[in-house]
This record gives C-alpha cells, sequence and structure tokens, in this order.
C-alpha cells in the first residue's frame, strides 16, 4: 500500500475528538483518521449500488420495508443492558 501526504482542514473539535479516539484505539490519528475514511467510503459506495438497484427495480414493497427496517434495528441498536437478558446472546 503506497502512503501519500495530505494537508486538511479541520474543525478543532473534530480533531480533539479523533485525537481522542485514537488514544483510546492505541492508534495515532493520522492511522485512525485514514481508517474513518476508508469506512466512510465503503458506506458511500454501498448508498450508490442501493440506489442503482433501486433504479433498476424499483422501490421495496411495504412489506419488503418493513422487513428492511426490522432487520437494520436488529443489527444497530444495541441490546439493553438492565440484567433481564442475562444468558440471552444474540447469534
Amino acid at each position: 500500500m503506497s502512503l501519500e501526504r495530505v494537508t486538511i482542514t479541520i474543525p478543532s473539535e473534530t480533531l480533539s475528538a479523533a485525537k481522542e479516539a485514537a488514544d483510546r484505539e492505541g492508534m495515532s490519528v493520522s492511522a485512525w483518521l485514514s481508517r474513518a475514511a476508508e469506512r466512510a467510503a465503503k458506506i458511500e459506495a454501498g448508498l450508490v449500488a442501493a440506489e442503482e438497484v433501486l433504479a433498476e427495480l424499483g422501490p421495496p414493497t411495504r412489506e419488503e420495508q418493513a422487513w428492511v427496517d426490522e432487520f437494520m434495528d436488529a443489527v444497530t441498536k444495541p441490546e439493553a443492558d438492565d440484567g433481564s437478558s442475562a444468558g440471552h446472546h444474540a447469534a
């Protein structure tokens, strides 16, 4: 992998947050920002691909959208940690 040096301008608060996050993860700020940019680029590519599919196939049915919404809720929302789920782990 080749590396390139770049100069960027970001808000001071954003830089402070990035420094703190990088420190927590034992990474350099440069590595942390590089990883964040890579993740953002992958998300953007996924959104573009989804738009292309929707343009070709049309919008999902109400049932299909409900399934997607339920699935996304299940995979993106943390479980409540109130002790009531002790012994129960998501597969």
